[in-house]
């Protein structure tokens, strides 16, 4: 135990804040705390509230813990799980399990709402969306919410329709738990006062991930009494789109009094190099508690940046790199590739499979192959087989827009006989002849040419851009998306090949949760709370690291290097970060994040590859000035500029 984590063990009782970086043993101090409030301080164990994010944090908790000191009547839980078990204690009846909605039963109540708005072909899209913003709303105390990507009078007239019909039948959800349960202790003081005598002291993990619901229903329990442990790190706060306010650990000793605040700040977890990498990188945000990560490890090994020609070559470094590592003795289970969005995991799944090489995937099933999009290209496809098929034919037919209206489609469901009835007017029936000569002519084209055809000449281009403002979400995302559709089915000769496919890595995604010897796939959000020997980031560049929306404020932008730092973070040895040159055939450009990162002093002995005049080795240092020997001569550069400029970089 080293001094700071010792200053939090054995912290009096009072309001205590540990702020605590990746790989510091946070775990290790909350469970010796958990001991030394027992046995030094008299705390009774039955009157401690021992709180987590996740079911299996608190599950993995109690076990170090009963391991190490045996069974105690600690609580151990998450929010949801003491907020609920308040809830129950007052009223059995109403918070039986038997009330309580399943994320399929809400599924339902909000298609079955949907549905009713004709715009049941974007169904899958939609709940995950709606869920999203529900569980936002329900995070937050303030009466006002704008949803995102979705209209607001669509998820108002949804979500009044879902709240209805959980009044009508005695229901609740996931979600309600934390607004009910906050309201109850808030107007009814007796019951508010039996649980603050009831949990006395109150410890709490991943602070920086608490919500505004959270946070005040964990004031009220201490509103009389100022017995509360937490720990968190600004530097990982990494959820707003869930609600989470890391300005509540910022702004800690201001809503509790007489605040001890320790620092964890030696990392046990990574070798020096991947920690002062990171460190460089997230000292330039700015609302942060102030402090630089040390190396317990010792290790020589230094993040490797890797510039590639595009995201194939990409693709092959990092296999390159996995086989080699494989034979040097490192299972797959020590590796993982990290990516800032699910979508860019589809061509190295491609490549794996197409390798035999096991994976598995820390997140939900990517949504490349369950997209809204893709079933659209898709039942263009099918209807050229047969324009007869009512599903496919509702599902584009006014993808563009031919002003069909859904009444007409419901009752007359064959395209050719649509196209020769008695309603339509002349413009509705140009635009149903032209589709059936556009769909015979998509026949005869191969997969990557129709995907392209019906992209420009049908006018799926024109409808994107109208979902997008009718959405008002980037167009610009939904063509980055039919960008990695193409790239995904150039490989095949036909549809039917290409859906075989994306039906295989579905099957596989979904069976590879537990195969042995695995190299993990996983988003940043996804990859927090784990870390691996070997560490491979892809496609760092900009747009997508950052990952741009519509605007980067000032706040999200820190969050998004907060992303990049959790990644970078994750790795205990080897690091190593590629830059595509190109991407969807067009020029990117790096990070501007590795502007933040790279700036690191680089010592005599040093291997570098300069952009014109190649390998070279360090052979002097005079404050920003480094002598390169290179093949025929030596010459002296301002490495610094040279790295920021990516003129020099270290060679592995």
């Amino acid at each position: 135990m080293n001094i700071n984590q010792q200053k939090a063990v054995t912290a009096p009782l009072g309001a205590t804040m540990v702020v605590a970086g990746p790989g510091s043993g946070k775990t290790f101090v909350i469970v010796e705390r958990i001991n030394y409030m027992i046995n030094h301080l008299n705390c009774s164990p039955n009157e401690i509230l021992v709180i987590t994010f996740t079911k299996a944090a608190a599950e993995e908790m109690k076990f170090r813990y009963i391991t190490k000191y045996g069974d105690e009547p600690v609580v151990f839980g998450t929010f949801h799980s003491t907020f609920y078990r308040i809830l129950q204690y007052i009223d059995p009846v109403r918070y039986n399990a038997t009330n309580l909605l399943t994320s399929e039963q809400r599924n339902s109540i909000v298609i079955h709402s949907y549905k009713r708005l004709n715009l049941e072909d974007e169904i899958d899209n939609f709940i995950d969306k709606f869920n999203k913003n529900l569980t936002k709303l329900k995070s937050q105390v303030e009466v006002d919410f704008t949803p995102t990507e979705i209209p607001k009078e669509v998820f108002e007239i949804v979500y009044k329709e879902y709240d209805r019909h959980k009044k009508e039948h005695n229901k609740f959800d996931f979600d309600d738990m934390l607004l009910e349960c906050y309201y109850l202790l808030q107007q009814n003081s007796e019951i508010l006062k039996h649980f603050q005598q009831k949990y006395k002291y109150i410890l709490i993990d991943e602070f920086q991930d608490i919500n505004a619901v959270q946070f005040e229903t964990i004031r009220l329990l201490r509103q009389n009494n100022n017995n509360i442990f937490i720990v968190g790190d600004t530097d990982q706060s990494i959820y707003s789109f869930r609600g989470s306010r890391p300005e509540f650990l910022l702004q800690f000793d201001t809503y509790f009094n007489n605040v001890e605040q320790i620092t964890l700040d030696i990392n046990y977890r990574s070798v020096p190099a991947i920690i002062n990498y990171s460190n460089r990188l997230i000292l330039c945000n700015k609302n942060r508690y102030d402090k630089v990560m040390t190396a317990h490890k010792t290790g020589l090994e230094r993040p490797i940046i890797i510039n590639c020609k595009d995201v194939a070559n990409q693709i092959e470094q990092i296999l390159n790199k996995m086989m080699e590592f494989k034979q040097n003795g490192y299972s797959f289970d020590n590796m993982a590739i990290i990516y800032r969005t699910n979508m860019q995991s589809r061509p190295i799944i491609d490549k794996l499979l197409a390798k035999n090489i096991n994976f598995q995937i820390k997140d939900e099933v990517s949504s490349l192959y369950t997209h809204w999009l893709v079933k659209d290209l898709l039942a263009y496809f099918k209807l050229t087989e047969d324009l007869t098929n009512s599903y496919y034919l509702k599902r584009i037919i006014n993808k563009p827009t031919r002003f069909i209206a859904n009444e007409l489609i419901n009752r007359q469901t064959n395209l050719l006989q649509l196209s020769t009835h008695k309603d339509l007017n002349k413009r509705q029936q140009e635009s149903l002849e032209q589709l059936i000569i556009q769909l015979k002519y998509l026949k005869t084209q191969s997969l990557e040419a129709g995907l392209i055809y019906i992209k420009n000449i049908i006018g799926y281009k024109k409808y994107l851009a109208s979902y997008a403002g009718f959405k008002n979400i980037s167009v610009d995302n939904l063509y980055e998306l039919f960008d990695e559709i193409m790239d995904s089915a150039k490989s095949f000769d036909n549809y039917l090949e290409w859906e075989l496919h994306l039906k295989k890595v579905a099957e596989s995604m979904h069976n590879g949760k537990d195969v042995k010897d695995a190299i993990t796939l996983t988003t940043m959000h996804s990859a927090k709370g784990l870390e691996y020997d070997i560490v491979f980031i892809i496609d760092v560049i900009d747009t997508i690291i950052p990952h741009y929306k519509d605007d980067l404020t000032v706040i999200n932008l820190e969050e998004e290097r907060r992303l990049f730092y959790v990644g970078l973070t994750r790795a205990c040895k080897h690091l190593f970060i590629f830059i595509p040159k190109i991407r969807y055939n067009k020029k990117v450009k790096p990070s501007p994040f590795l502007d933040d990162m790279l700036l690191e002093e680089l010592k005599v002995g040093d291997k570098v590859k300069h952009r014109v005049y190649g390998s070279g080795l360090i052979v002097n240092i005079k404050e920003n000035q480094a002598g390169i020997k290179f093949k025929l001569f030596t010459k002296t550069v301002d490495y610094k500029l040279c790295l920021k400029n990516r003129i020099i970089e270290l060679e592995d």
